[in-house]
């Protein structure tokens, strides 16, 4: 659907091109016939950029597991990945020292809300 208004707009181009130019009507319905078609043929790479997303980019770090650079008492430094993040520990109460493996519960911001990861959570 999302495609309708630019088929439009290449058929009012291939109709000023017969009309204004004296480019042969075959031609032109060729050329509007390959635009369609390419864009039939796209579809099916371009549709989940087409469809959007209601997640941030943020939004998906929750679950992601990561492990504790700089101790979180209650902020500190998380790895995920090739990246270093600021963490907060989730309950502020408990501090959670260098190398433990952390789960990311929330994201306010640039900061990571983690937890200590139980064994069993990690990888899921």
């Amino acid at each position: 659907m999302l495609e309708i208004p630019g088929w439009l707009l290449a058929g009012l181009a291939a109709l000023a091109l017969h009309e204004w130019l004296g480019v042969s009507a075959g031609l032109t319905g060729t050329l509007l016939a390959i635009w369609v078609l390419k864009d039939l043929l796209l579809y099916p790479w371009l549709k989940d950029a087409l469809a959007g997303s209601t997640r941030s980019e943020a939004d998906k770090l929750a679950g992601a597991a990561g492990v504790v650079e700089k101790p979180l008492d209650p902020i500190g430094v998380v790895r995920l990945g090739a990246e270093l993040w600021r963490a907060e520990a989730s309950p502020r109460e408990t501090p959670i020292p260098v190398g433990r493996r952390v789960q990311v519960k929330a994201v306010r911001g640039l900061t990571l809300v983690v937890a200590e990861a139980d064994p069993g959570e990690l990888g899921k």
